[in-house]
């Protein structure tokens, strides 16, 4: 193991590994980010005169509601149309961000995983199917799968439960803050991949990508845990 995450975790190691979806395993966000942009110049809408930066990690339905104050238009024909633009745009090739696949292919062999994301759970089971990426999860948790998103905690004890683990011995791997509290909140420790110079509160450890060798070596350290039910 080494020093980075032993400092950070002692000898603790997880029974169950919860990760989030857009931006962390999946580069989703420049797809949102090409919606965003045309949702708002269809609107005649400033980036500065909106407060979208504050959504990062949120549903696309918040996301949708803010563009439509900021546009000052009525919130579910926004939402209509961000959806079928979101979709549109979704419906090409969705790349795998570098690291990815190793780290879910390292941390399944040991303990069983779940994807938590704020996707509603169709199109969170259309990326991770048409991605090669949904194998390897024992469980998904979506925005409708519970009563109430991210950052509330719901999403992230739900899937714990799934994969029969308490959410105290339970890591999860977040690129938001929303996402980041959420986990926290739950009670789940934290490994927080976010952009370059943003902190998550909360997280025991930061790292700049999946592609850290340090982490599939600390992954590799774990004792295998076979699933329980939940």
């Amino acid at each position: 193991m080494t020093d980075r995450f032993r400092d950070a975790f002692g000898d603790w190691t997880p029974e169950a590994v919860v990760f989030d979806c857009d931006g962390l395993l999946l580069d989703t966000e420049s797809v949102w980010e090409r919606t965003q942009s045309v949702m708002l110049a269809r609107y005649g809408v400033a980036e500065e005169d909106t407060d979208l930066d504050a959504l990062v990690g949120s549903t696309l339905e918040e996301a949708a509601a803010a563009i439509a104050r900021a546009a000052g238009r009525e919130e579910a024909a926004v939402l209509v149309e961000t959806r079928d633009l979101f979709l549109e745009h979704l419906g090409g090739e969705i790349r795998v961000m570098p690291g990815a696949r190793a780290v879910l292919e390292a941390t399944a062999a040991r303990v069983p995983i779940a994807c938590a994301s704020n996707s509603w759970l169709e199109a969170l089971e259309d990326k991770l199917e048409r991605s090669g990426l949904r194998p390897l999860f024992r469980a998904v948790e979506a925005a409708d799968t519970v009563a109430r998103p991210k950052p509330a905690p719901d999403m992230y004890v739900a899937a714990a439960r799934a994969l029969g683990a308490d959410p105290g011995r339970t890591l999860a791997f977040e690129d938001s803050a929303t996402g980041g509290r959420a986990a926290v909140a739950g009670g789940l420790r934290l490994i927080g991949v976010p952009p370059a110079g943003v902190a998550l509160p909360g997280a025991a450890l930061h790292l700049e990508d999946l592609e850290d060798p340090q982490l599939l070596d600390w992954i590799a350290s774990w004792p295998a845990r076979p699933a329980r039910e939940a």
